[in-house]
């Protein structure tokens, strides 16, 4: 074969592969651009139609505003989005208001009514002109929301013009992510004589949970004869550290530690601190003891049957006291002030009962002797909040003492029947 035959061979083989290209390319750019019957979503179909040319000179404008400045989790907010055109006169053909909703916020309405799909809403106007349009779109930023801000756009489009858009930032307010550590003990103890603190570790949130919790107390120098339940995971004298996993939105931990006070008189401090490792603010704690060799020293603690309970429930409160002092105590007082929600129903020993106190004349505490009451409420309201009581304990010759016991009432519930039918 000779060369001009394979020149001309070669020829026919890119031709035929430059058109094979370009018919593939036509295809696929057919497949793209062609309408089709069955699209969907939030931006309209794309189509071949003319647009409509503007009339005037319009410049698209358009500003968006909200109710509320720093929402929490739970709250709804309204945005309002006012648009026309700046120039008099001047109109817009098929105009189209988009508005990108802030992740995770629930779509609630608006006014005109339109829908969102997608976290987009979206409203179209066969016209636009130079008179101010409005609308609202009301969205619930849910509890837990993990944001720290809602990003929003909005954009408004038209034939022939630019696009006109405007975005806010706005924080959300979550609340305080910061565990409640409080200390309580013996404010008064006898030299080498026993003293128990009680530290209760809170998470507050209502919607976060506090993850890997650390609670390290650190005792004051001259005490002995550590003891704490639950046990420390680690302990360095004067340094004890718990690790008490995870707290979920108003769960509670308490731990006892019990020591022996120092020989000499003074006052000694306890400091504890409580930290989780998911961003949460470290907090702490302090308390006082003074230490003496003389004297009448009560000891007071509120101990109740659930920590949880319902409307209708029955709460047993156990009020536990105890003289630790080597002089005998008199004119003892003890006072419980029942919480808002609950109704008094009886109570061991010989009470007075007014004006949401129940109150029991004790008399003479003894050295080194302990006594317990006993009281009996009903929840009767108060769903989703928690009932604090308060018990105290005073005398002639000692300083008081007081502590208070905890217990959440859970909302109501509602349970739907389950109907079996036949086959």
């Amino acid at each position: 074969m000779s060369c001009k035959q394979n020149f001309k061979q070669l020829i026919l083989r890119v031709t035929a592969a430059l058109v094979g290209v370009a018919a593939l390319w036509f295809l696929l750019a057919w497949l793209v651009w062609s309408p089709s019957s069955s699209a969907s979503g939030v931006f309209r179909p794309l189509t071949f139609h003319s647009p409509i040319h503007p009339v005037g000179d319009p410049v698209l404008n358009i500003v968006k505003t909200v109710d509320n400045n720093s929402p929490s989790p739970g709250d709804e907010i309204e945005y309002t989005l006012t648009y026309s055109t700046t120039d008099p006169g001047s109109e817009v053909f098929n105009v189209e208001v988009y508005d990108f909703l802030p992740a995770g916020v629930q779509f609630v309405s608006s006014n005109p009514p339109a829908s969102a799909s997608g976290g987009v809403w979206r409203l179209t106007h066969p016209s636009l002109d130079d008179v101010n349009q409005t609308v609202t779109i009301r969205v619930r930023v849910p509890n837990g929301y993990r944001y720290q801000h809602l990003y929003n756009r909005a954009i408004v489009v038209g034939d022939g013009v630019d696009a006109a858009h405007d975005s806010l930032l706005t924080p959300v307010l979550h609340p305080p992510k910061s565990l409640q550590i409080t200390k309580l003990g013996d404010p008064v103890v006898l030299a080498d004589g026993e003293l128990v603190y009680r530290l209760r570790c809170e998470n507050p949130n209502l919607y976060y949970t506090a993850e890997d919790v650390t609670v390290v107390d650190v005792l004051p120098l001259g005490v002995s004869n550590v003891q704490a339940s639950p046990p420390p995971d680690e302990m360095t004298f004067p340094m004890l550290s718990w690790s008490l996993g995870d707290l979920a939105p108003g769960a509670r931990r308490t731990i006892r530690v019990t020591v022996t006070a120092p020989s000499a008189a003074g006052v000694i401090t306890n400091t504890t601190f409580a930290d989780a490792q998911n961003d949460w603010e470290m907090t702490n704690d302090l308390f006082a003891t003074e230490v003496i060799t003389q004297g009448a020293i009560l000891r007071l603690e509120k101990l109740g049957s659930a920590e949880e309970a319902d409307v209708g429930d029955e709460l047993l409160y156990t009020l536990e006291y105890e003289n630790i002092g080597n002089e005998t105590a008199t004119g003892v007082i003890l006072t419980d002030t029942l919480p808002a929600n609950v109704s008094y129903v009886s109570a061991s020993g010989t009470v007075t009962v007014g004006g949401g106190l129940v109150v029991w004349d004790i008399g003479e505490v003894i050295s080194e002797t302990t006594g317990a009451v006993t009281l009996t409420v009903e929840i009767v309201g108060g769903r989703g909040t928690t009932l604090r009581n308060w018990a105290d304990i005073t005398a002639d010759n000692c300083d008081p003492r007081q502590d208070y016991f905890d217990t959440a009432v859970r909302k109501a519930m509602i349970y739907l029947p389950l109907v079996m039918r036949g086959s």
